[in-house]
C-alpha cells in the first residue's frame, strides 16, 4: 500500500457494504437498451432502500436492501451472467443499480462495483439457489424460505463421553501475562485529523501504530506472547487491491520484527485482510478466483512465529493449531467461513474447508491428551456477522469441550465487550466467555486500545484461564494537544466491576448486576468506547448491549427473554 499504511482493527467500513451488497444489483433482464430500473417512489414503495448497519466491514443489518430489491438483483445478475453478457455491461449495470438506490455516493459506486465484479460473477456462474433462497439467507425468514443445508447441517462429534464437570477453583500460584492486541494499519486520516488521528469515522495514521509497537516494546517484560485478532488494512475498500494487502500484511511483519523480535507473535485473519473485503473463496474455487494468493502469503509472514508442521492447513484453509507450552495448545480459526458478507459462500455454506470438523478432532486430541487450549478468532460467532449454522455448530462445540477451552479470544468489533456461553440444555449455566477487547482503529468514535490478560499457567497442570485483564488506551484529544503520545491504563477487569474471579459466571451475574444497577451499566459502556465520549444509552439501547453479552450464538433471540422481561 503507498503512503503511511494504517493499522486498523476488526470493525467494517460503512462504504465497505455498501460495496458489498451485491443483492442491490438487479436483475432485469439484458437486452441492447439498458435495462429499466424500478424507481424507489411512494407508488413504487417496495424497490425502497435505507441506509445500511455495519459492523467492521460487514453488514449486520441487511434489512436495508428490501426483499424486492434482493430478489430482483439476484434473478437479475444470474441472468446477465448465464447470457454471458461482457463484463463492462455488468459492471455498467450494476453501477446503475447502486446509484440507483442510492446505496453509496456516485464515486464509490464507480470503485466498488469494479472492485467486486469478479466475485460477483464467480458466484453468480455456480449459484444454485433461487433468488427466494438467497435473499432468505442473507435478510431471514420473512424474504424467503433458505436453503436447508444452511440452516440445518450439523458438525460430527465423536461418541466419546463429555468428561464429568470439576468444580472451578483458583489457583493458587503462578500465572503469565499475554497481551491480545487487535491493532491494525489504516489509511491516513481524513482533512482535520491530528497528527496523531481522530475519534471520528476514521482509521489510525501511521504515526499512532508506530508509537504503539514503540511502546510495546518498552514494557514488554510485562508479556509472553501476542496474540494478534486480525484486520490489517484500512476501510477504504472501495480502493483497494491484493498489492496492497500484501503491503498492509508486510508492513505489520516488519514492525513486529523490529519493536518485538524475541516475542512470539500468533494471528488470525480478519475480513480485510482480502481483496475484495470479505472474499474469501473456499478451496474448490482453485481457478484466477482463489483465495491462494493470499493464504500463500500468511505463511510466508506466519512463518516467523509458527512450525513448518502448521503451513498445509494455513495455506489450504488459514487456519492452525500450535503447542506453545506443556499441556497447552492454540488454535487460531478463519472466521471468514462464517461471514454473511462472504459471498461465495451462497454456493455452498456446509463447514467451508471442514474447519469446524477439523476443531472437533483437535480438540478431543487435546482432551485425550488433558492439554488446555486457547482459541483466537476474528469474527465473533454471536453477532450477527456470522451465519447461524455455523454460530450454532461452534456454540455446541464449547458446550462440549467446555473442560478444555480455557478461553476465547476474538476481535472484529472495534468497541470493547464479551460473550457468554450457555450450556444448550437449560441454557442457564455459563460455560465459557469470549473476549472481545476493542481494536487500535479509532472507526468509528473511539479511543485507541490494547489489552494485557493475566492468565494462570507455566507449571503442572496449569488451567491456562484468564486470571485478571488490564486495557490501555490513547486520549487522541489530550494527544493531539500535546504532541506526546502516552499509552495510559484504562481500567482492570476484577477491580472495576468487583469480580471475584472471571469465570464464565462471573461475566454471566455481571450482566444482571448492570442491569439492576445503571450505574455500573454506564461505566460499562463508558470503557465499551474507550473512553471516548459515548452517545447516550438507556431503555433499548441497554437491552440490547446485555442482550449482546448473554448472545455466543447468533441469530437466536430466545437467550435474551429475561433481559427483555
Amino acid at each position: 500500500m503507498d503512503g503511511p499504511l494504517a493499522l486498523m482493527l476488526s470493525l467494517l467500513a460503512i462504504v465497505l457494504l455498501a460495496s458489498s451488497s451485491p443483492l442491490i444489483y438487479s436483475s432485469l433482464s439484458h437486452s441492447n437498451d439498458h435495462p429499466r430500473i424500478p424507481s424507489a417512489t411512494p407508488r413504487n414503495p417496495k424497490f425502497k432502500t435505507s441506509r445500511y448497519k455495519t459492523e467492521c466491514g460487514t453488514l449486520a443489518d441487511l434489512s436495508f436492501i428490501g426483499c424486492e430489491v434482493c430478489k430482483l438483483a439476484v434473478e437479475g445478475l444470474k441472468d446477465l451472467v448465464e447470457k454471458q453478457s461482457t463484463e463492462e455491461d455488468i459492471v455498467t449495470f450494476m453501477t446503475l443499480i447502486c446509484k440507483k438506490f442510492d446505496i453509496e455516493d456516485d464515486k464509490v459506486c464507480d470503485d466498488v462495483i469494479k472492485e467486486y465484479k469478479d466475485e460477483f460473477i464467480g458466484v453468480a456462474l455456480r449459484l444454485v439457489l433461487s433468488p427466494e433462497e438467497v435473499c432468505g439467507i442473507l435478510l431471514g425468514n420473512n424474504c424467503g424460505t433458505p436453503y436447508d443445508p444452511n440452516d440445518l447441517w450439523n458438525v460430527t462429534l465423536p461418541s466419546t463421553p463429555k468428561p464429568p464437570l470439576t468444580p472451578r477453583v483458583l489457583p493458587k500460584y503462578s500465572y503469565r501475562k499475554h497481551i491480545k492486541s487487535f491493532s491494525p494499519f489504516s489509511a491516513p486520516g481524513e482533512a482535520g485529523a491530528g497528527l496523531w488521528g481522530t475519534v471520528d469515522a476514521c482509521d489510525v495514521p501511521f504515526s499512532l501504530v508506530d508509537s504503539l509497537f514503540k511502546h510495546l516494546s518498552l514494557i514488554q517484560d510485562q508479556f509472553d506472547v501476542v496474540y494478534f485478532t486480525g484486520d490489517i488494512p484500512p476501510h477504504n475498500v472501495w480502493n483497494q487491491s491484493k498489492g496492497d494487502q500484501i503491503s498492509a500484511l508486510q508492513q505489520f511483519t516488519d514492525l513486529s520484527l523490529k519493536y518485538l523480535p524475541k516475542k512470539p507473535i500468533y494471528c488470525t485473519l480478519g475480513n480485510h485482510e482480502s481483496a475484495p473485503v470479505n472474499s474469501f473463496p473456499p478451496p474448490y474455487i482453485n481457478d484466477k478466483d482463489s483465495i491462494s494468493w493470499l493464504y500463500e502469503a500468511v505463511a510466508d509472514s506466519w512463518k516467523n512465529w509458527l512450525p513448518q508442521e502448521t503451513m498445509p492447513t494455513i495455506k489450504s484453509g488459514g487456519f492452525y493449531t500450535v503447542k506453545l507450552g506443556d499441556k497447552f495448545r492454540l488454535i487460531s480459526l478463519n472466521m471468514n467461513y462464517c461471514n454473511n458478507m462472504n459471498w461465495w459462500l451462497l454456493i455452498n455454506t456446509t463447514d467451508p474447508t471442514g474447519q469446524l470438523q477439523w476443531l472437533v478432532d483437535t480438540l478431543q486430541q487435546s482432551e485425550d491428551s488433558k492439554e488446555k487450549v486457547h482459541i483466537i478468532g476474528h469474527i465473533h460467532p454471536g453477532g450477527g456477522s456470522c451465519l447461524k449454522a455455523w454460530s450454532w455448530n461452534y456454540y455446541r462445540i464449547v458446550n462440549r469441550y467446555e473442560s478444555t477451552i480455557a478461553g476465547q479470544y476474538f476481535g472484529h468489533s472495534h468497541t470493547d465487550w464479551y460473550e457468554v456461553f450457555y450450556d444448550d440444555v437449560t441454557f442457564k449455566r455459563p460455560t465459557s466467555v469470549l473476549y472481545i477487547p476493542g481494536s487500535v482503529t479509532t472507526f468509528t468514535s473511539l479511543n485507541p486500545g490494547f489489552r494485557i490478560y493475566e492468565n494462570d499457567g507455566m507449571y503442572q497442570n496449569s488451567s491456562w484461564t484468564t486470571l485478571d485483564f488490564t486495557n490501555y488506551y490513547l486520549n487522541l484529544t489530550e494527544v493531539n494537544r500535546s504532541n506526546k503520545p502516552v499509552w495510559q491504563k484504562e481500567y482492570s477487569a476484577k477491580e472495576t466491576y468487583g469480580l471475584k474471579t472471571l469465570f464464565p459466571e462471573d461475566w454471566s451475574e455481571l450482566i444482571y448486576r448492570m442491569k439492576a444497577n445503571d450505574t455500573l451499566f454506564q461505566t460499562f459502556h463508558r470503557h465499551y468506547y474507550k473512553m471516548a465520549t459515548p452517545p447516550s444509552c438507556t431503555g433499548k439501547c441497554k437491552t440490547d448491549l446485555l442482550c449482546d453479552l448473554k448472545s455466543g450464538r447468533s441469530h437466536d433471540p430466545a437467550l435474551c427473554v429475561d433481559i427483555q422481561s
